[in-house]
C-alpha cells in the first residue's frame, strides 16, 4: 500500500481500505491504519519539534487512533497549552486532535444529565458535575476532555493542579464518572480506546449517550467488556457513586424535562425539610420557606440545563430578593424565554 503525504512535512498514516475483507464502515466500526515506520524516527521527531507548535491543522491526525499509530508527536502540554486551554482540541501521543463536534440536541441532552447529577451529588456531599473542556492529564502526557463529568470533591481538592506557564488548572487523571455523547460518526474503536484511557486513569463509570436512538450504554471499570444497556423505558442508575440516584431515560432525552424530573429524589428531601420546618414553627411560613429554598438551589441548575451556559456568580444573591411566587414565575419562564440574557432580565436586581 502506498503512503501519501499531507503537505511536505511528514508521511501520513493512511487509512486502510479494508479490514478483514470489509471496508472500515462495514467492519463493526473498527478503524485500521497502516503504521509508518521511518528509518530515523529521531530525526523526524527533531524536525517536528523545531516546527511545533506551528504545524497547520491539516497535518494533525484525524482522530486518536491515528495519533497513537504515528511516531510520538511534537506537542506537549507546555508548548500547546494555549490551544488546549482555548480550543476544542485534545492531545494524544504528542499530537493535537480536533474534538468531534456535537449537535445542539446532543448538547441539550448532556446538559440535562449534568443538571440531574449535579444537584444530587451536591446534596449528598459527594461532589459536582463539570462541563466540557475539563482537561485531564494522563500518565503519558496526553490530555483528554470529556463531554461532561462527575468528580468528587476529594479528587477536586487533591488532584486539580496549576500547570504550564499560564498556571491554568488541570486534573491529574480522570474523574469518577465520564459522560460522552455518541455521535453517529464516532468509530466504535475510538470509543473503546477512549474508555481504556479513562479506566486506567481513575474513572469508574463511562456513559455513552446516543441522542439519535435515545439509548445509554454504561461501561464499568471493574468489567470493561460488559456494558449495561438502558433504553427509553428503563431507569438509569449511578451506582456505586450515587446509590440513591435514579432517572428515567425518557426524561433525560425529553426536550423539556420538568423540574421534578431534573431534581428527582432531592425534591422529596427538600419538601420533607420544608414540611418539618413548618411543623416545628407551627406556621405555614415554614413550608413556604422550604419551597423557596428548594427553588433557590434548583434554578441555577435548571438554567444550565435550559441554556447550556453557566449562570452569573451573583444569581443566587439576586434570587434571594424574590419571594416564593416570583421564584415560581422564574421557573415557569425558563420554558418560554429564548436566551439566558432575556431570562436574567426578569430577575429582580
Amino acid at each position: 500500500m502506498s503512503v501519501g503525504k499531507r503537505g511536505d512535512s511528514f508521511p501520513q498514516i493512511e487509512r486502510a481500505t479494508t479490514v478483514n475483507g470489509h471496508s472500515p464502515d462495514q467492519a463493526n466500526g473498527h478503524n485500521s491504519y497502516t503504521m509508518y515506520h521511518p528509518h530515523d524516527d529521531r530525526a523526524m521527531a527533531d524536525t517536528l519539534l523545531e516546527r511545533a507548535p506551528n504545524l497547520p491543522q491539516s497535518e494533525w491526525p484525524i482522530d486518536l487512533l491515528e495519533a497513537y499509530a504515528r511516531p510520538h508527536g511534537p506537542y506537549t502540554v507546555d508548548n500547546a497549552e494555549g490551544l488546549l486551554d482555548e480550543s476544542s482540541v485534545e492531545l494524544y501521543h504528542g499530537w493535537l486532535v480536533q474534538q468531534e463536534m456535537t449537535t445542539p440536541r446532543e448538547r441539550r441532552v448532556v446538559a440535562t444529565l449534568q443538571s440531574m447529577l449535579d444537584v444530587s451529588a451536591r446534596k449528598v456531599g459527594f461532589g459536582q458535575m463539570l462541563p466540557d473542556q475539563l482537561e485531564c492529564l494522563l500518565n503519558d502526557g496526553s490530555v483528554i476532555k470529556p463531554d461532561c463529568s462527575l468528580i468528587s470533591w476529594t479528587r477536586l481538592d487533591s488532584d486539580v493542579i496549576p500547570y504550564g506557564s499560564r498556571k491554568h488548572l488541570i486534573l491529574q487523571g480522570c474523574p469518577e464518572l465520564v459522560v460522552e455523547s455518541r455521535s453517529p460518526s464516532n468509530w466504535r474503536a475510538q470509543e473503546r480506546r477512549k474508555r481504556e484511557l479513562y479506566f486506567t486513569h481513575g474513572t469508574q463509570l463511562v456513559w455513552d449517550v446516543d441522542e439519535e436512538s435515545q439509548e445509554i450504554w454504561a461501561w464499568y471499570a471493574h468489567s470493561p467488556d460488559q456494558p449495561r444497556y438502558f433504553g427509553p423505558n428503563d431507569e438509569l442508575h449511578c451506582e456505586p457513586l450515587l446509590p440513591s440516584w435514579r432517572r428515567r431515560v425518557a426524561d433525560i432525552f425529553a426536550e423539556h424535562a420538568s423540574a421534578e424530573a431534573v431534581v428527582g429524589e432531592v425534591a422529596v428531601i427538600w419538601r420533607a425539610e420544608g414540611r418539618t420546618e413548618g411543623i416545628e414553627v407551627g406556621r405555614a411560613e415554614g413550608i413556604e420557606a422550604g419551597m423557596s429554598q428548594m427553588l433557590l438551589s434548583l434554578l441555577p441548575t435548571l438554567v444550565r440545563a435550559t441554556y447550556g451556559e453557566e449562570p452569573p456568580a451573583d444569581l443566587v444573591t439576586r434570587l434571594r430578593a424574590c419571594n416564593l411566587a416570583q421564584l415560581q414565575q422564574l421557573q415557569t419562564a425558563l420554558a418560554s424565554t429564548p436566551t439566558l440574557t432575556a431570562w436574567l432580565a426578569l430577575v429582580r436586581t
